[in-house]
């Protein structure tokens, strides 16, 4: 009993709460574009029942040692990958894209959950050879395991979910204490072929294996001065600003007309552009405090890591900061058109179950942490 008590008593809060604002301030988002859409109109009730998901995994999560969850990293990485390939090849097909298993009438994308076994897996591969770090053989393994699954996602083909994947392992392998001769060679290598492949894709038109003609021609329509009027390109964006500008300072969330919604008629507003919701209904104000409430969420994840009591914890929490930052900044960057336009969930607020309770597992993860924490002060 005081074991628990002394648990309870590094229960960080903050965290939990902020959370908690954030989904619910998408379950709001999420409930206006099904009002202004009856084809969306089922999304709110898929989303909450996704919230409750989350929040009693959560609550089993906090009685189970995460260096126990750890050490099933691998089980997990091996079912997440069988799961891919089984997807690839019996999935359903969905404009011409297979992301999305369906059970029970509520699709299932796998490439959200691999977000967090990737995490799980890394941190575990990351301790064990942490006296073996400055050899190159490390590094090409700690690749391998991230390359397979991004490979597998790529081919659905989802590539922004793959360059999270990727983002994840620089942060991680990084702050794992690699060596920097490592990461000498690697960065001499990778980045004139990078820039040698770029330039092959937009001034010679090479048609590049796993990247869709559309994927380039995103770029090309993000860096061009027309407005496109394809969907998928820099259109889209441009209607998401004007949403976004039209929330004013304090928003439309007090109005009782729905009609004057400039967002329902941008497509996936409930999932991709659903920041160009949060603009016109929360305003400037409004959305400042949400970017605020992801800032705190990312730096509390990196302040609990600091914290953890071993270095697997640590590269957790890193890895799950890493995660956030990553969706956020591009998520808010294609809907502010900074970015090209591309498909990356907004956490806690854009529709999508298996989004929605894998950010929450993330989540869980980072709270288990910290109730594990060897420092009884936050």
């Amino acid at each position: 009993m005081n074991e628990l008590k002394v648990k309870y008593k590094k229960f960080d809060v903050i965290i939990f709460i902020v959370m908690i604002l954030l989904t619910c301030c998408g379950l709001y988002c999420i409930r206006q574009v099904g009002i202004l859409n009856d084809a969306k109109a089922g999304l709110f009730s898929k989303q909450l029942m996704g919230a409750a998901i989350g929040f009693g995994l959560i609550f089993v999560m906090l009685f189970i040692d995460y260096r126990f969850i750890c050490k099933m990293s691998l089980l997990m990485y091996l079912g997440i990958i069988l799961i891919l390939a089984y997807l690839l090849v019996f999935g359903n097909s969905l404009n011409n894209v297979k992301r999305w298993i369906i059970i029970a009438g509520i699709q299932f994308q796998p490439s959200e959950l691999t977000k967090v076994v990737i995490i799980l897996f890394l941190a575990f591969l990351c301790n064990h050879f942490k006296e073996r770090l400055h050899k190159f053989y490390v590094f090409f393994i700690l690749c391998l395991v991230t390359a397979l699954p991004a490979v597998l996602i790529i081919l659905e083909p989802h590539l922004s979910s793959a360059m999270a994947i990727f983002f994840i392992f620089c942060i991680m392998v990084y702050a794992s204490g690699i060596s920097y001769k490592v990461i000498g060679i690697v960065l001499a290598v990778s980045i004139p072929t990078v820039a040698a492949l770029i330039i092959s894709v937009t001034m010679f038109n090479l048609k590049l294996p796993f990247v869709e003609t559309y994927q380039i021609e995103r770029i090309l329509s993000f860096m061009s001065t027309d407005e496109s009027e394809d969907m998928t390109g820099k259109y889209q964006q441009n209607q998401a600003i004007t949403a976004i500008a039209s929330g004013g300072l304090h928003g439309k969330m007090i109005s009782d007309d729905n009609s004057d919604r400039l967002y329902k008629s941008i497509y996936a507003n409930e999932s991709d552009f659903i920041f160009s919701v949060v603009g016109e209904e929360f305003g400037f104000i409004g959305t400042g405090i949400i970017l605020i409430f992801y800032l705190t969420l990312v730096i509390r994840s990196i302040i609990i890591g600091t914290r953890a009591p071993d270095n697997m914890g640590k590269l957790i929490c890193i890895g799950v900061a890493a995660l956030f930052m990553f969706q956020i900044f591009i998520n808010v960057g294609v809907a502010t058109s900074i970015l090209p336009n591309t498909g990356l969930s907004l956490p806690f607020i854009s529709y999508g179950v298996t989004s929605l309770v894998s950010s929450m597992l993330a989540v869980g993860l980072v709270l288990n942490i910290g109730l594990r924490c060897n420092d009884k002060t936050f």
